[in-house]
């Protein structure tokens, strides 16, 4: 089974009861399950866009709201949901990145020039793939658009609903 980066949007009234579930029951299942359509799974996407972005330049900002977009903040306590039977125990404990976080986020993201940063690769797509350092078969063009776009719309939409965004590698 692969380990790939799992985002899922919820409120912070749901990150509550999570909490309180958790603190309440003999083996500290906080009964984590946000629904499908506020999720996103991101694959190994994160450090070949970060690659990417510091490729093309497209600034400090968009590198840290990258960064930060996958990384998560220290600043909201998500260890209990680092259990066997809510995101798993693989790679570093979950994170959080709280409502205005994710619009600030959201506003960055929504300000980087895609085909600006994708143009910043070589033409051939194996090569492409190595500049990157990613395993992968083909032109990986698509697969980076298709990621960040899915990312930059997570995080919009986020920002619109005042939502918490939660991370881990699952």
């Amino acid at each position: 089974m692969a380990v790939t980066q799992q985002l899922a949007r919820v409120t912070t009234e749901y990150l509550n009861l999570c909490r309180q579930v958790a603190e309440a029951s003999p083996d500290a299942n906080p009964q984590w399950d946000p629904p499908r359509a506020d999720r996103l799974d991101l694959d190994w996407s994160p450090e070949s866009l970060r690659r990417l972005f510091q490729l093309a330049r497209v600034g400090p900002a968009a590198v840290s709201a990258l960064e930060r977009s996958t990384d998560g903040d220290a600043l909201i306590d998500v260890s209990y949901l680092d259990h066997d039977d809510a995101v798993g125990t693989f790679g570093p404990p979950p994170r959080a990145i709280g409502p205005d976080a994710a619009s600030e986020i959201a506003t960055t993201l929504a300000a980087v020039d895609w085909e600006d940063a994708i143009a910043a690769l070589p033409a051939d797509g194996q090569e492409a793939a190595a500049t990157l350092r990613m395993s992968i078969t083909g032109d990986p063009r698509l697969y980076l658009t298709h990621h960040f776009e899915a990312l930059r719309t997570f995080y919009r939409q986020a920002a619109e609903r005042r939502l918490t965004v939660v991370l881990w590698w699952d």
